[in-house]
């Protein structure tokens, strides 16, 4: 389907939204655990934030992701078309009713040029900005596991390749997600 189309399809629809994914749910089997209607519809890139990593979360081993305000850095990511009725799960997910992330609508840009509003979480949390050259801190380091998924995501869904070499150099903790989660993710 063309973008143009599938975008003006979706905001002509009160059934859908889009969902611009950065983290773990870039990889298609990990959204589709929680959001069975997620639908790839493309990639995009946010402007003026940056990937970064906060707060350990038990069942992941290690630090999980969050995109946050950051003049001039830019996040790739993965455009979903979901329907509304996977949004109260999408948020139960993201730890919406706990306050760890909040839902925000940006503006995303696609390779083609198309702009389209899309809903994604930021962490409530906005971690310590790192000096040029300073590695990320152990304690929010994702855990091998986490940065798996997000590397396995990003080569599934065709993000540049030198975001993917940028992801695949990020340090990990040297943990392992529990067993529960890689199971239910086949690793």
């Amino acid at each position: 389907m063309n973008l143009l189309l599938c975008f003006t399809m979706v905001h002509s629809s009160r059934d859908y939204f889009l969902y611009f994914a950065y983290g773990s749910n870039l990889l298609r089997r990990r959204i589709r655990i929680n959001n069975p209607s997620a639908e790839f519809v493309g990639i995009g890139l946010l402007e003026n934030h940056q990937l970064d990593f906060v707060k350990y979360y038990g069942n992941w081993g290690g630090a999980v992701a969050t995109a946050v305000p950051r003049p001039s850095k830019t996040v790739w990511g993965a455009i979903w078309k979901m329907h509304m009725d996977d949004q109260a799960s999408l948020d139960m997910q993201e730890g919406v009713a706990n306050k760890e992330y909040f839902a925000k609508m940006v503006q995303i840009y696609t390779p083609d040029g198309i702009k389209t509003k899309c809903r994604t979480y930021q962490h409530t949390f906005t971690p310590q900005v790192l000096m040029a050259n300073e590695l990320l801190p152990y304690e929010r380091r994702p855990s091998i596991t986490y940065k798996e998924v997000i590397v396995q995501g990003a080569i599934e869904c065709s993000l540049p390749t030198d975001y993917i070499e940028m992801l695949k150099l990020l340090p990990h903790n040297g943990r392992n997600a529990s067993d529960d989660i890689r199971k239910r993710l086949g690793m």
